[in-house]
């Protein structure tokens, strides 16, 4: 099915949305896009003229009355950035996103950027993906970008997911982890989706540049500095830097270069006894590397860190608090 023909039989109510024009590029655009995805038939050219002026006035309509933010987290264009984070507790990140909306095209497919959102030291994207009709294209295979911020490269690790919304389209997720924290309200994005399938270059990459801001973002994050050396039950030594905490995410930077184990790692209990256990975790005791483990967002309240083996779950400490 394709996204004209579910234009076509959706319903949605308007009336709430700011009227925005289409630029006179825009209008080209999608035209020329219905005149793509429509081909007439010789036995029905009367009737496929007016389906066609149908269709180009319903697309139309519906773009000049929803904005950008709108159209990314429609299902027939994009999935939100939250299905990524928690599918199934979905979370509402709206204030900490940026929708953008914009597409390039190469012969492996076009590529649109839905969205994109800041966290501490890190960086979420949705984008959309219709493979070329020469193209095979699944949800195992995921398509990474190269990202500058700010122009320099703080790239530390990328993950990446890819899931099939219809047969012509696929939901392009990625996360990207930096090395350090970026500290400027108004942040420049650069980004090269060059590599497919973790190891095969894309000759000639989809890109973006844009500049979004995290204002919001750094005016409610909290960073609790521990800088806590300590000897856990188990005679292994450990450092807990810092725990960072958004309206996205809490995570706890820890140093286990003195450690001669990798397998140290933190869960946060609540003042009510209540275990909170990590989702993404990097663990290091290598000379120079910080370890780290991420939570979502906890909210308002006291809570501790307790040190545990992460292969039996023995706890290691006694419980340590944040705040």
């Amino acid at each position: 099915m394709s996204i004209f023909k579910e234009l076509n039989d959706i319903k949605l109510d308007v009336s709430e949305f700011e009227e925005t024009a289409l630029s006179e590029h825009e209008e080209k655009r999608l035209l020329k896009r219905v005149n793509q995805k429509l081909t007439p038939r010789k036995t029905k050219r009367k009737w496929l003229g007016v389906s066609m002026a149908l269709v180009a006035a319903t697309i139309l309509s519906i773009s000049l009355t929803l904005d950008k933010g709108t159209i990314a987290s429609m299902p027939f264009v994009g999935k939100p950035i939250e299905e990524y984070i928690n599918e199934i507790n979905t979370p509402d990140y709206s204030p900490y996103k940026t929708a953008i909306g914009e597409t390039t095209e190469n012969d492996l497919g076009k590529l649109t950027l839905n969205e994109v959102m800041m966290d501490d030291q890190k960086l979420f994207l949705s984008a959309t993906f219709e493979p070329a009709e020469h193209v095979e294209f699944d949800y195992q295979t995921v398509i990474t970008p190269k990202v500058k911020i700010n122009g320099e490269d703080y790239t530390f690790t990328t993950g990446s997911q890819s899931i099939e919304i219809n047969n012509e389209m696929f939901a392009i997720y990625n996360d990207i982890k930096f090395t350090q924290p970026i500290a400027t309200e108004n942040v420049t994005i650069e980004l090269s989706y060059d590599t497919w399938d973790t190891t095969t270059a894309v000759e000639e990459p989809w890109t973006f540049q844009t500049v979004v801001s995290q204002q919001k973002l750094l005016a409610e994050k909290k960073i609790y500095e521990m800088d806590k050396e300590m000897t856990l039950k188990n005679g292994e030594i450990v450092t807990i830097e810092k725990v960072v905490a958004t309206p996205i995410s809490t995570t706890i930077y820890f140093d286990l270069s003195q450690s001669s184990t990798e397998e140290v790692n933190f869960r946060i209990e609540s003042a009510n006894g209540i275990v909170h256990e990590g989702g993404t975790s990097y663990r290091s005791n290598e000379s120079g590397e910080i370890s780290y483990t991420e939570y979502v967002s906890l909210g308002e309240g006291h809570y501790f860190l307790v040190a545990y083996n992460a292969n039996d779950g023995t706890v290691l400490s006694e419980p340590i608090p944040i705040n």
